[in-house]
């Protein structure tokens, strides 16, 4: 169950392991008239990935922290999927840190599936 949420979340009550919400995500795909062809969809890239960890650490973090320029987003894909495909996106709180006055929180996130099929991860650092 999810532990943090962007109203509550402040750097003090966060902890390793604390889970991100959930975020489920679906575009709607019209359906294809009988004979036309489907139309060509582009698979989704780097940037609609950092997108969707973004969208998703809104959920669990404050705006402020989540749009800091310390704030960043690395994304791996593993397997190709479409943007009107449905996915779920998810993760948790792996380390914090409050060296050398500058504090963060760190969190790998999954992209996967409706069948539980990983589609991708991230690591976020989210700068407090």
């Amino acid at each position: 169950m999810p532990t943090l949420w962007a109203q509550t979340a402040e750097y003090a009550s966060i902890a390793v392991g604390d889970n991100l919400p959930i975020l489920v995500k679906f575009e709607f795909r019209p359906p294809v008239q009988d004979g036309a062809e489907a139309p060509q969809e582009t698979p989704v890239g780097a940037e609609k990935l950092t997108s969707l960890v973004r969208e998703l650490l809104f959920k669990a973090f404050p705006p402020d922290n989540v749009n800091s320029e310390d704030t960043a987003i690395e994304v791996e894909s593993l397997t190709e999927f479409l943007p009107g495909d449905t996915v779920s996106v998810c993760g948790r709180v792996v380390s914090k840190s409050d060296d050398g006055g500058k504090r963060w929180v760190e969190c790998a996130v999954a992209v996967e599936s409706p069948e539980g099929a990983l589609l991708a991860n991230a690591t976020a650092v989210v700068s407090f």
